[in-house]
C-alpha cells in the first residue's frame, strides 16, 4: 500500500490505520511521526564541562546521523550515531514483536551551566524539543582513599562522611573536601579480628555506634574526640562462632538495636539484640511481636530515633516491623518475599526496601504506598542493584544505586537513578564516574547515602569516596501535617518535600494556598476553602518545574 501523508496540526507520532473491504482494521501503533519527537533522554544528567555519553529515544530522526543537529542547553553535541528499532531492541530488552518504531541516537554533551536544559533536536523532518529534559551536574569528583569499605554513614551535624574500614573508620570532611589523617579507631585500638560494619548516630549526635562482626563487639566513639570510646561485648547468635554484629540503631529511650548475622544463617529467633547504653546491659528484645520472627534483620533508625524499622530478610514470608519509641513495642507486617536492602526517611513517614530486585516504599504503618520502577525504555541492559537503597530526609525521593552498562555494548559503571517516591517515576539517572563497591545484601554493606537536602550523593566506589553534587533536586512532595482540615479553608499545614525553592507555590483542589518557604525540604501554607472531598496537591517552582500528587488532602 502507497499512500501520501494528510497534513497534521501538530508534530510527533500518528498512529497508521488500514482499513480492508472485508471489514478488518489493521494498526500500527506511532508507525509515522510528522517530524521528530524526543520520548526520553537517558542518562539524563552529565558534566558540566561536558563529554558524557548519552542516548535519545524517539521518532522521525531518519538514519543519516551526519544530518541530524542536536543541542543541549543552546550548546551543540556531537552526534556519533542514530540507529532504528531492530538495531536497538536487544540491548533494550524489548521483544522481537516490540510494535513502535523507535530510534535512538548516541551523542556526547557539550559542557554547560549546572542545572536543567532543555534538549532540541533537527532532522530532515522538522525540528522538536523536550524543554528540562537534561540536568548539567554542579560537581562530580573521586576522593581516593585504598580500603575494604564496607559502609557509608553521612554526619549532618559535623558534615563529615565516615567510612567503616576493616578496623577503623576513614573520615571525610565535606567543607574541605578531603579526608582528616586520622580516622576513628575502636577504644584501646583495633582488634586482631576487627571487621567493621554499620554504623549509627545516636539523636544527639555525641555517639556514634559502630557493628564489629569479628570482635563481636559494638563501640560507642565520640566523633569530636578520636581515641575515646566504650568497648561493648555483644556476642553472636548462640552456638555460632562465626556470627556477629552487622548493623545497629540508636533510639531516643538509650536504647540501641543490633542485628546480628552468621555466615549461612537462614532461621534465627534470636539475631535482633538490644543494648542499654546506659548500663551496657545486652538482652534480646522481649515482645513476642518479634520473638517469633526467624532470619537476620536489616534494621535503621530515623533521625529522632523514635522509630526503628526492620525486615527480616531471611524469614519466610519476609516480615517487616517497626519499633515505636511512645510505646516501646513493634508493630509486624508480612513482607511476603525476600528482603536484601532497607532505608527510612529521617522524617519516619516512609521507608524503602529492596525485594527480589524490586524497590517498594511503605507508609510508617508498614503499608504498601508505591513501587519505583522504570519504563523498558528506560531499563539498562545487565542492570544490578547494589546495597544502599537511600529516601530524602522527607520521603520524597528514592535513590537506587546500580552497577551497569549505561550504554550497550560499554563496560558496566555504576550510576544512581532517582525516583519519585509518590509516583514510582524515574526522575534523573546519575552515573558516577567509576563503579560502585557491591555485596550480597545490605547486612554486609552499604554503599550510598546522601546529605539532608538530597543534593549530594555520596558514594562508596572502586577508589574510595565519589561525591556528585546535583545542581537541582528534583521537586518532589513527602508528606502533609495535617492532611486533613475543614473544608472551610484556613489549616496549617506543614509540606515536607525535595526539591523547594523561594517563592514554590502550591495549589490545593485547584485553588491557590498560601505558602511560605521555610527551607529547601519545608513549605508552610494555609489552606484554602474547598468542597469537601479528596483533593490534588500542586507544586510549582519560580523555574517551571511542576509536580503533583492526587488526593494529597483531605476536606471534610
Amino acid at each position: 500500500i502507497q499512500a501520501t501523508s494528510p497534513p497534521h496540526s501538530t508534530g510527533g507520532a500518528v498512529n497508521i490505520t488500514a482499513y480492508f473491504p472485508g471489514g478488518w482494521t489493521a494498526l500500527a501503533p506511532d508507525a509515522f511521526s510528522y517530524g521528530p519527537q524526543i520520548l526520553a533522554v537517558l542518562p539524563n544528567t552529565g558534566k558540566k564541562n561536558g563529554g558524557s555519553l548519552i542516548q535519545i529515544l524517539g521518532y522521525g530522526f531518519g538514519s543519516d546521523a551526519s544530518r541530524l543537529g542536536v543541542t543541549i542547553g543552546g550548546a551543540a553535541a556531537t552526534v556519533q550515531q542514530v540507529e532504528d528499532v531492530t538495531a536497538i531492541a536487544a540491548s533494550l530488552g524489548l521483544g522481537a514483536n516490540y510494535p513502535f518504531p523507535i530510534e535512538r541516537i548516541t551523542l556526547q554533551t557539550p559542557a554547560g551551566t549546572p542545572g536543567p536544559a532543555g534538549v532540541t533536536v533537527n532532522s530532515p523532518a522538522g525540528t522538536t524539543s523536550a524543554a528540562r529534559a537534561f540536568q548539567f551536574l554542579q560537581d562530580v569528583r573521586v576522593y581516593a582513599k585504598p580500603g575494604f569499605h564496607k559502609f557509608i554513614l553521612y554526619d549532618s551535624s559535623r558534615q563529615r562522611v565516615y567510612l567503616t574500614n576493616i578496623d577503623h573508620l576513614d573520615v571525610f570532611d565535606l567543607p574541605t573536601g578531603a579526608f582528616q589523617t586520622s580516622g576513628l579507631m575502636p577504644p584501646g585500638g583495633p582488634p586482631p579480628n576487627a571487621a567493621l560494619r554499620g554504623m549509627a548516630l545516636t539523636p544527639d549526635a555525641t555517639q556514634l555506634a559502630v557493628a564489629d562482626f569479628g570482635a563481636r563487639s559494638v563501640y560507642l566513639l565520640q566523633p569530636d574526640s578520636p581515641g575515646s570510646g566504650t568497648s561493648i561485648d555483644v556476642s553472636g547468635v548462640a552456638g555460632l562462632l562465626n556470627s556477629g554484629p552487622v548493623r545497629v540503631a540508636a533510639t531516643s529511650t538509650g536504647q540501641l538495636f543490633v542485628s546480628f548475622a552468621a555466615a549461612g544463617l537462614n532461621a534465627c529467633t534470636t539475631c535482633l539484640g538490644q543494648v542499654n547504653l546506659a548500663t551496657q546491659a545486652v538482652q534480646v528484645p522481649p515482645q513476642a511481636e518479634v520473638s517469633s520472627l526467624t532470619g537476620a534483620p536489616l534494621l535503621i533508625g530515623t533521625r529522632t530515633g523514635n522509630q526503628v524499622f526492620l525486615a527480616f530478610g531471611s524469614s519466610p514470608g519476609g516480615p517487616v516491623a517497626v519499633w515505636s519509641a511512645s510505646t516501646n513495642a513493634f508493630a509486624t507486617a508480612a513482607g511476603n518475599s525476600s528482603i536484601d536492602d532497607l532505608d527510612a526517611a529521617a522524617d519516619g513517614t516512609t521507608f524503602a526496601l529492596r525485594s527480589n530486585g524490586a524497590a517498594q516504599v511503605r507508609g510508617a504503618d508498614l503499608t504498601l504506598m508505591t513501587l519505583p520502577s522504570v519504563s523498558e525504555l528506560e531499563a539498562l541492559p545487565g542492570h544490578v542493584p547494589v546495597p544502599g537503597i537511600t529516601l530524602h530526609p522527607t520521603g520524597a525521593l528514592v535513590y537506587r544505586p546500580f552497577l551497569a552498562s549505561p550504554i550497550a555494548g560499554a563496560p558496566a559503571v555504576g550510576g544512581v537513578d532517582i525516583h519519585d517516591a509518590r509516583t514510582g517515576a524515574l526522575r534523573l539517572r546519575v552515573i558516577l564516574p567509576e563503579p560502585l563497591l557491591t555485596d550480597v545484601d545490605a547486612l554486609h554493606g552499604s554503599f550510598l547515602t546522601i546529605d539532608d537536602s538530597g543534593q549530594k550523593l555520596l558514594a562508596l566506589t572502586t577508589s574510595g569516596l565519589t561525591v556528585v553534587q546535583l545542581a537541582k533536586v528534583p521537586l518532589g512532595i513527602g508528606s502533609l501535617t495535617p492532611s486533613q482540615g475543614l473544608s472551610a479553608g484556613g489549616a496549617q499545614i506543614t509540606l515536607r518535600g525535595s526539591g523547594l525553592q523561594p517563592g514554590t507555590s502550591v495549589t490545593i483542589g485547584g485553588k491557590p494556598a498560601t505558602a511560605a518557604s521555610v527551607d529547601a525540604n519545608t513549605l508552610h501554607m494555609v489552606a484554602p476553602a474547598l468542597a469537601p472531598g479528596p483533593h490534588k496537591v500542586v507544586l510549582s517552582n519560580p523555574d517551571g518545574e511542576s509536580v503533583a500528587l492526587d488526593a494529597a488532602y483531605l476536606a471534610n
